[in-house]
């Protein structure tokens, strides 16, 4: 595969101003309108702040999609496939779903073939000091527990066929098989949400020597212990970064 590089969206300053603008006019018409400062907080509050909370949350929440219709439309008009994509950490399948309809609404259903990994029995006991939150552990023993059967089931329900479910702990369905599978559909995009950095180092040491130039990784818990680089998932990115290999981990 060629190198490829990836566009980044770059902030531009007079948009920021105009939009900084075009929020704070309703604002000044609400100030001249309402008398009282009581009845325009209250105005405030609940007619202006509430709704924009809400699209901001609505946003935000599908932006992390954003880039799987980018990476898909990238690599169709760039490559030929056959490509895959990697979920790691799937529970009750969310993102999973997303990404799969991505493929389906481009009609690149042919050309990638998702695999999503989980344990389904939800997160274990780790007493790694990198697993660690800042005041204590963030996460739970059990937690997003879910149903492999289920996730199967609405798979087969909504008649995806590109589809991989491997049910196990990472370092037992990331088999030498399936590396060498990959190899052959190349990863274009590894979604990692895996919440610990145990767990993210487990898929590292086995994915980072196939990965192609040009594959997007997304962490989803970037922000665990405010992004320390000590902690999390923001070690991995760390190391990575400062060109630890990912043969001599340890």
């Amino acid at each position: 595969m060629n190198d490829q590089q990836q566009d980044k969206p770059n902030v531009v300053l007079e948009q920021k101003k105009a939009a900084d603008k075009a929020f704070t006019l309703p604002l000044r018409i609400l100030r001249w309108l309402l008398p009282g400062d009581r009845i325009r907080t209250f105005v405030y509050l609940n007619l202006l702040a509430k709704p924009r909370k809400f699209l901001h949350r609505a946003l935000n929440g599908f932006y992390r999609f954003d880039q799987v219709y980018e990476v898909l439309k990238g690599f169709r008009r760039e490559f030929r496939g056959p490509f895959s994509i990697l979920e790691f950490g799937t529970a009750q399948g969310y993102a999973f779903a997303k990404i799969l309809y991505a493929t389906r609404y481009l009609k690149m259903e042919d050309d990638v073939v998702v695999h999503g990994f989980d344990s389904f029995e939800g997160m274990s006991i780790t007493d790694d000091e990198a697993d660690q939150g800042l005041f204590s552990n963030d996460w739970i023993e059990g937690s997003y527990a879910a149903s492999y059967d289920t996730l199967r089931d609405y798979c087969e329900k909504k008649k995806y066929r590109n589809y991989r479910i491997h049910k196990g702990f990472f370092e037992d369905s990331m088999t030498p098989e399936l590396i060498e599978q990959l190899q052959e559909e190349q990863p274009i995009l590894v979604w990692i949400d895996c919440d610990y950095y145990t767990s993210s180092v487990t898929v590292f040491e086995r994915l980072l020597p196939i990965l192609p130039t040009g594959c997007a990784v997304y962490f989803d818990d970037l922000e665990f212990n405010f992004g320390s680089r000590f902690t999390g998932e923001a070690r991995l990115v760390h190391e990575v970064n400062s060109g630890k290999s990912a043969m001599t981990w340890n």
